[in-house]
């Protein structure tokens, strides 16, 4: 049997004329300019297909040309890929021969093929909202071409011999969006200095000991030893994505050993040209850090506050254009190798670049106002409760825990508000913790005598501080000793 990615049309797609369809490898990108965007329904699988077709462009047409248009919205010509002809083969999900993305060793078990999709139960995990049986359900080829292409960015540590992805733990990844698919590919499409090989041409890739890793390299590498069986049975619907088709029930999925540099190596370098890096001061020499998705389970609020840092670093990260959106896809995880969930965002680009900046500076006086919510609360009941202004209050961190995944949740909402609105509109989200407030003020200060109201009164006036800076800071500090 046999299913090539060149002409099978597997990749999910959303024309600019509205219709849905899809598509193969070479018609996603010689069609490119009439396709609005990739339409899988998880978005880590539109952010796999993307960084995979980009991977595609660069092998096919290198670098591209110094004055290139990065928001040209034409289709690349079907000229530049003649190389996938020529190597029809790497391109087979199933053959005898070469195969993508796949091989082999001698005695590898066959597991469940649902190990290739994140959100499916396989083994002893439970079962939530899909319920799941090992050999019983399977994948269509589609989920299966997409579970593999899943396994560069997403693949998380699954024990001994099973490293995670290049990236280690799954970072968010953000990545310029255009007007259609074309445009989205050019905006990521840059001078590379070393390309390198992908894994689709050498599918049992290492990763070098030390020295920079090339560019399809690191798009493509592969942690897991990966082959898919010959779909059986009679046609059934896919546990992934319901379509009515021969199911592949069982694969290969097997360690492929340490990927980790000796000690004392230089070790190796990599930079993903989609994550968003930060600085750690940690340490006699800074180093690089990617920026994950907080681990929701961590703390009743631990993720709430996210999208703020987020949203800095995606514009810190991207050089303006007023026909671009920015997009960000992370996968949070729990110790490292559970799965927990996917997110996204999409914001529109601001205007100009004073509005990155002002933006950025608003956004860093959420995170820190909003962070010293629990202080001010605990310093504003101490000040009602003089008498018991030795308490530490252990009750107030949780209730605030309680309602801030809400007030962040509405505010994130209104990105293209806060982008565009200026004080106004900041001030506007600060207010919206002012009813959530006003039932903590009720829990911390129950009854209804005239000390009990005044006390709930003065906490519900604890919200975030958005005024501009200057304005602000013109508080009046108490003397060290009091007043004398």
């Amino acid at each position: 049997m046999n299913y090539n990615l060149l002409q099978e049309r597997w990749i999910p797609v959303l024309w600019t004329n509205g219709e849905v369809g899809r598509v193969g490898i070479k018609t996603a990108l010689t069609e490119s300019g009439h396709i609005r965007q990739i339409a899988a329904s998880n978005p880590m699988d539109r952010v796999a297909i993307i960084r995979f077709l980009l991977a595609v462009l660069y092998w096919c047409k290198g670098d591209p040309l110094p004055d290139a248009d990065a928001t040209s919205g034409d289709s690349f010509p079907a000229d530049w890929f003649s190389k996938l002809d020529d190597s029809f083969d790497c391109f087979n999900l199933l053959s005898d021969g070469k195969r993508f993305y796949q091989y082999r060793k001698h005695g590898d078990k066959l597991l469940s093929a649902n190990y290739l999709i994140h959100e499916i139960p396989t083994g002893t995990n439970k079962w939530h909202f899909r319920h799941s049986t090992d050999e019983v359900e399977g994948l269509c080829p589609a989920c299966c071409a997409m579970g593999l292409l899943r396994l560069p960015l997403f693949s998380t540590s699954g024990g001994r011999g099973k490293p995670p992805g290049i990236n280690a733990k799954p970072p968010i990844y953000v990545i310029p969006m255009g007007e259609s698919l074309a445009v989205t590919l050019r905006l990521s499409w840059r001078q590379i200095s070393d390309l390198g090989i992908p894994a689709w041409e050498q599918p049992d890739l290492q990763l070098p000991e030390i020295g920079e890793v090339p560019l399809l390299t690191g798009l493509t590498w592969l942690p897991r030893r990966v082959w898919l069986d010959n779909p059986k049975g009679p046609e059934s619907a896919c546990i992934s994505c319901g379509r009515i088709e021969h199911m592949i029930k069982l694969c290969v999925f097997a360690p492929i050993g340490s990927t980790k540099t000796g000690e004392g190596s230089p070790g190796r370098i990599w930079r993903d040209p989609h994550v968003i890096y930060e600085q750690s001061g940690k340490g006699d020499i800074p180093s690089l850090h990617s920026l994950h998705a907080y681990d929701a389970l961590g703390a009743a609020d631990a993720a709430a506050g996210q999208w703020a840092k987020i949203m800095a670093g995606m514009l810190r990260k991207v050089a303006r254009n007023d026909r671009i959106s920015l997009w960000a896809v992370g996968f949070s995880t729990v110790q490292n190798d559970k799965y927990l969930e996917a997110i996204e965002y999409l914001v529109p680009f601001p205007s100009s670049q004073n509005q990155t900046e002002t933006f950025i500076e608003k956004i860093e006086q959420w995170q820190k106002q909003c962070g010293g919510l629990v202080r001010n609360l605990v310093r504003k009941v101490k000040t009602q409760h003089v008498k018991a202004s030795s308490r530490k209050h252990v009750e107030i961190p949780p209730v605030l825990a309680a309602i801030r995944p809400h007030v962040e949740g509405t505010v994130s909402a209104r990105m293209d508000k806060l982008l565009s609105g200026g004080d106004n509109a900041w001030e506007q989200a600060a207010a919206e913790y002012s009813p959530m407030m006003d039932a903590i003020a009720k829990s911390l200060s129950p009854g209804f005598t005239i000390s009990a109201v005044q006390r709930r009164k003065e906490i519900a006036k604890v919200l975030p501080d958005m005024r501009p800076k200057a304005e602000s800071a013109e508080k009046t500090h108490r003397k060290k000793g009091g007043e004398k």
